[in-house]
């Protein structure tokens, strides 16, 4: 997506949302249609299951529309919005089924490829330092290194999203990165953990 159709995408989104918070389903439609397939995308890689996906897609869908109301123009974009709101509920999924009882006998020759919970609270204190400063970037900057760094996605799966080249991904997450050492105030990630 370029950064003219990027601008478009949230003008758009903010217009939908706020009819969506007079109770508005067809500005709802359009939200979801605008929205859903990079959502989609971006959730089914988070949890690693089409199925999960699907049903978080719509559990956070639901919680956007009860929300709409809440968004502020003022203090963020629309689409930036809602990508946390989806994070959010991602990352509730996983945590959730790390907390699940084990249903089933595992074999001890099978690796535990899970993230252990110390992980999670550590990414989780590193998110809420780094939401703070990724908020100064550009929005394009922002969510592709919320991508590529938290969500682990390839450069190449977030241009496909966003509609632009890997390479342009690549160079908006170099930047914003080098941005964020200079102005955290930590020597190093290590040392926020």
């Amino acid at each position: 997506m370029s950064r003219p159709d990027y601008v478009q995408l949230n003008l758009n989104l903010k217009a939908a949302l706020a009819a969506c918070a007079e109770g508005d389903a067809n500005a709802f439609k359009e939200v979801y249609s605008l929205t859903a397939p990079k959502f989609f995308a971006i959730l089914k890689n988070q949890l690693k299951d089409a199925e999960a996906a699907q049903d978080v897609l719509q559990e956070a869908y639901v919680s956007i529309w009860k929300n709409a109301g809440r968004f502020d123009a003022e203090k963020g974009n629309p689409f930036t919005w809602m990508l946390v709101i989806m994070r959010n509920r991602g990352l509730d999924r996983l945590r959730a089924q790390a907390r699940a009882p084990v249903t089933e006998e595992i074999a001890e020759t099978v690796p535990d490829e899970a993230a252990r919970p110390e992980q999670c609270t550590r990414n989780a204190h590193l998110g809420t330092l780094l939401d703070k400063h990724l908020s100064k970037l550009p929005d394009h900057v922002s969510m592709s290194i919320s991508l590529n760094v938290v969500q682990g996605m390839t450069c190449r799966e977030i241009g496909r999203i966003l509609e632009v080249s890997p390479n342009t991904v690549k160079a908006w997450v170099r930047r914003g990165l080098s941005r964020l050492r200079a102005e955290l105030p930590i020597e190093n990630v290590g040392a926020a953990l």
